[in-house]
């Protein structure tokens, strides 16, 4: 039999799961129960060889890192006044996790933290639609791109063709308004922040 590697943070004695995530976490069943239905369905399927009730019996996760799993528990065992102190990457990977295994509560949280961190508009715009999140969030990064006078075409390529096309169209009719409000040279740069708004609410047809 193989010797068991119990995770030096994250194997609590209190706890009344083991989970393996290629190492041996002992965590409170509670929140899994609680915020997942993932886990949930999972619990109530597992058998007598992996229901968690021992570390030989650990409910076992193939498809995660030691990292990944430790960011996620990282938001049950760690106080909130912790939270503004972490980095985007550190909540995007609590973003997937909470997305693949059915965490809601946990998935809003990870949006409500992204919004206040300072990412660029287009990694912004790629998280955002790669999770399928509230395309409205990305307004404020919509308009920035809408206003730069150029784009790379590495950028162009990875927001994909049909984003590509709704910033060209919003650039234009923001244009074609500055023209019509007087501009002599008119840009997409030139009408109003809450005019541009608009334009791409219609655009990327947002209520």
């Amino acid at each position: 039999m193989s010797r068991i590697t119990r995770h030096p943070k994250y194997y609590l004695h209190d706890g009344s799961i083991s989970i393996h995530a290629r190492t041996v976490f002992r965590v409170h069943k509670y929140f899994f129960e609680r915020e997942s239905e993932y886990f949930r369905e999972g619990f109530r399927a597992a058998g007598p060889e992996g229901d968690g009730q021992s570390d030989q019996a650990a409910f076992r996760l193939d498809d995660v890192k030691i990292s990944e799993f430790e960011r996620l528990l990282w938001v049950f065992y760690n106080p909130q006044y912790m939270y503004d102190e972490q980095p985007i990457n550190h909540w995007i990977i609590i973003l997937d996790l909470a997305t693949r295994w059915k965490f809601p509560s946990v998935r809003d949280l990870a949006v409500r933290q992204l919004q206040k961190l300072d990412m660029k508009p287009v990694e912004r715009i790629i998280t955002y639609d790669k999770y399928n999140l509230d395309k409205s969030l990305l307004l404020p990064a919509y308009i920035l791109l809408c206003k730069q006078p150029s784009r790379s075409v590495d950028d162009g390529k990875r927001l994909g063709m049909p984003t590509v096309l709704k910033i060209n169209e919003a650039r234009e009719y923001a244009q074609r308004l500055a023209a019509e409000q007087g501009c002599p040279s008119p840009t997409s740069a030139d009408v109003e922040d809450h005019e541009l708004v608009e334009i791409l609410k219609d655009v990327f047809d947002l209520s």
